[in-house]
């Protein structure tokens, strides 16, 4: 073990988060930078609120140009790479190669051709979007991506606080919108899953079903719909939240029984996880379409956000055994 190893070594265990008897691994999923306060930017943030900014643009924009779905993964990759960075403690050089990603598979969308006019923000619009939200979140819609890009969405205007402006607002609103809404009452579920009520206990569900699923190169999505629900949890949206398990259940119940058709190619062994640099220098280079694109980013950010939550050890190295099916391309 050289040095710098072993001081991961001891960060990990001092943060709880090596498993007894395991192996080793520096690109260890549970990294200690996790741990670190996530609400102030790094000294050396080179990906922040410039890219929260430009993805709410975007995002305003996909309802008006009829590629809510396509574009509005895209838009969301590039909020939550701001997130990622922070949550992670992403150093420079990863950062460098994260926004080289960026640029090169997700900035040349025309979604993202112009800033938004400025204007004064208005925060009380917001609770426009979060009723729009409440419309459509009892029932899947748009395989949970409503409230995936909602949620995102929220979370970014809480960060930039100035840019809830009326035509971002609206903008963002009509994306919300374009899922639909649910008809009627949602009917109660005959057979409920594990709720919010015990948060902690929803995210080992979360991370259970991930590892159940049928490795179709979607998998990511079980933890990313299961991501915004907590997140809108925790943003003291709790009752809203609630409104949307029994859509995530649904969700769920796809995911078993899924045939698995689709080809995932494993990652060779000591592969770097998605906090290394080299990782994403790796991915800059492959030919991807857009979606795919966007869910390089977007499974890590979720995964590793909630990995942090689960204390269950043998669920640990459990995750750690699939972090490269985080990024599959079926």
């Amino acid at each position: 073990m050289t040095p710098s190893d072993a001081t991961v070594r001891r960060q990990l265990l001092k943060a709880g988060l090596i498993v007894a008897g395991a192996g080793f691994c520096p690109e260890a999923l549970f990294d200690g930078r996790a741990a670190a306060d996530d609400e102030k930017p790094a000294e050396d943030a080179l990906i922040g609120p410039r890219e929260i900014v430009k993805g709410l643009d975007g995002m305003s924009r996909v309802a008006d140009q009829g590629n809510t779905f396509a574009g509005g993964h895209n838009a969301a990759a590039v909020i939550s790479s701001a997130f990622f960075c922070r949550e992670q403690r992403l150093d420079a050089e990863t950062q460098k190669e994260v926004l080289a990603y960026l640029d090169a598979r997700l900035l040349t969308n025309p979604i993202y051709a112009e800033a938004r006019p400025k204007e004064t923000a208005d925060p009380k619009r917001i609770e426009g979007l979060l009723e729009d939200l409440d419309a459509g979140i009892a029932t899947l819609r748009g395989k949970g991506h409503n409230i995936i890009f909602a949620v995102t969405c929220l979370k970014a205007l809480r960060a930039v606080p100035e840019a809830a402006t009326p035509g971002r607002i609206d903008g963002l609103r009509k994306m919300v919108r374009s899922f639909g809404k649910t008809r009627g009452e949602a009917a109660e579920d005959p057979d409920p899953l594990v709720g919010l009520d015990d948060e902690r206990k929803f995210v080992h569900f979360v991370f259970e079903e991930f590892l159940k699923a049928k490795g179709d190169g979607f998998d990511g999505h079980v933890v990313t719909i299961g991501h915004a629900l907590v997140e809108l949890h925790r943003m003291g949206h709790k009752e809203l939240a609630r409104k949307g398990v029994p859509a995530y259940w649904q969700w769920v119940r796809q995911a078993r029984a899924a045939e698995g058709k689709g080809k995932v190619t494993p990652a060779p062994p000591r592969a770097p996880t998605p906090l290394a640099r080299d990782y994403w220098a790796a991915q800059a280079k492959r030919r991807l379409g857009e979606i795919i694109s966007s869910h390089t980013v977007k499974y890590p950010y979720s995964f590793y956000a909630l990995a942090r939550d689960v204390s269950d050890e043998d669920l640990k190295k459990r995750i750690l055994a699939k972090v490269d099916r985080l990024t599959a391309v079926n």
